[in-house]
């Protein structure tokens, strides 16, 4: 079967799959017995079931305005949900850019980092596809993040992936992965145990790899070469808290967030803005997707300047916070005081915690910063901490 006819094929079924969960959930909502949880399902699946707008060149050489239904390589809209979808001509593209998010994402999420996909493809230009690959049980909180396990789960799924789109694309095309947040964990487990071998890998964001990992020879082989994001303000990469961060290693290549001339027409603080349209943070990732790289401008600045740009001292110290408390939930023992912060339930502490809950707003969701949630991940960092057995600061009988 011709590779047209088995995309067309998979597109198809994919598609049936969909309708078919749109109508169970429906019957489901019009007999009064839908939970909550199955309503929203069924307006995510209905979403992803309306068809895209797109340009095409009719018999006649005019340029005509079509629909065509989305591509899903893969769909299960069970659970959190799993998806894989294709935005572009896969088949004929000399570009292909793979795209991995990171944690606190579902179905319902999905239409987010479809949209980061397709910005990322308009920005590597003609010629380029993209695969939003979401295969995996993303981490949905800080909790659940500080476990490796999803991305050991899900390193496997995304090199077979790649293997796949090996026997899909054009031979002499070169493929890109892009991966952000805890998503770069598990772009790292496919190269580093699933042999994948990508063009280039893009790293935004990472909370590192493994502690021993601290240059791009201990996990990525030729051909494979290492490119890295780190926005000022990026507290999830400067706790580092699965390892060194990547884009300390002195064998990436570091991009730039921020244009060098000063003529940024949008800034890039945080840990979710690596993507924003008209940013230098998402001109250097469509540079090295369409292979560009000599056009890539590159920053060597450290942390205390970024902390300088972003917000100052109070919140560098909150990101020490956060890794100390990391540090004890995986490792099971109360956390040190970082420098300057006083007692475990010192007022200061308190107050860079609220620092905390300032800086990681906004770690799953696209805009900005939620002061709300970052705070209600913190507390329950804090309080899984505090209820450890053998903890002096623990309350109440042991469970």
């Amino acid at each position: 079967m011709a590779v047209s006819e088995q995309l067309a094929e998979r597109f198809r079924a994919n598609h049936e799959l969909l309708v078919g969960a749109r109508d169970r959930l429906q019957a489901m909502v019009d007999a009064g017995t839908a939970s909550a949880d199955q309503r929203k399902r069924l307006d995510t699946v209905k979403e992803l079931l309306v068809p895209v707008k797109e340009t095409a060149v009719d018999a006649a050489g005019n340029v005509v305005e079509v629909e065509r239904e989305r591509q899903f390589l893969k769909v299960d809209p069970e659970g959190k949900g799993r998806a894989i979808e294709v935005l572009g001509d896969l088949e004929h593209a000399k570009h292909l850019a793979v795209v991995v998010p990171g944690m606190g994402n579902s179905l319902e999420t999905f239409r987010g980092q479809a949209d980061r996909g397709e910005l990322i493809r308009q920005e590597a230009g003609p010629g380029t596809a993209a695969v939003v690959w979401f295969d995996y049980d993303s981490p949905q909180g800080l909790l659940e993040a500080a476990s490796k396990e999803a991305a050991i789960d899900g390193g496997p799924r995304l090199a077979e992936c790649l293997d796949e789109l090996d026997e899909l694309k054009e031979d002499e095309a070169d493929v890109t992965v892009v991966a952000h947040s805890y998503g770069t964990d598990v772009a790292a487990q496919a190269v580093m145990e699933s042999g994948a071998r990508p063009t280039r890998l893009v790293m935004t964001g990472s909370p590192g790899i493994e502690k021993y990992v601290d240059e791009a020879a201990d996990f990525v082989q030729p051909p494979t070469r290492l490119f890295t994001e780190r926005a000022p303000g990026d507290y999830v990469s400067y706790s580092e808290w699965h390892g060194p961060d990547p884009a300390t290693f002195p064998d990436a290549i570091r991009m730039a967030t921020a244009d060098p001339r000063g003529e940024d027409p949008v800034s890039v603080h945080w840990h979710n803005e690596y993507y924003r349209q008209n940013s230098e943070a998402l001109r250097n990732v469509g540079r090295v997707v369409r292979g560009d790289l000599g056009a890539i401008t590159t920053t060597d600045t450290d942390r205390g300047e970024e902390t300088r740009l972003a917000w100052g001292v109070p919140l560098n110290k909150a990101s020490h916070v956060v890794s100390s408390l990391y540090n004890g939930v995986t490792h099971n023992h109360h956390p040190p005081a970082p420098d300057g912060v006083t007692g475990h339930d010192g007022d200061d502490r308190a107050a860079v915690l609220d620092g905390v809950a300032a800086a990681y707003g906004g770690v799953a969701a696209p805009s900005g910063p939620s002061r709300a949630s970052a705070a209600s991940a913190v507390a329950q960092v804090k309080a899984s901490v505090a209820a450890r057995p053998g903890n002096e600061q623990s309350k109440g009988p042991r469970r």
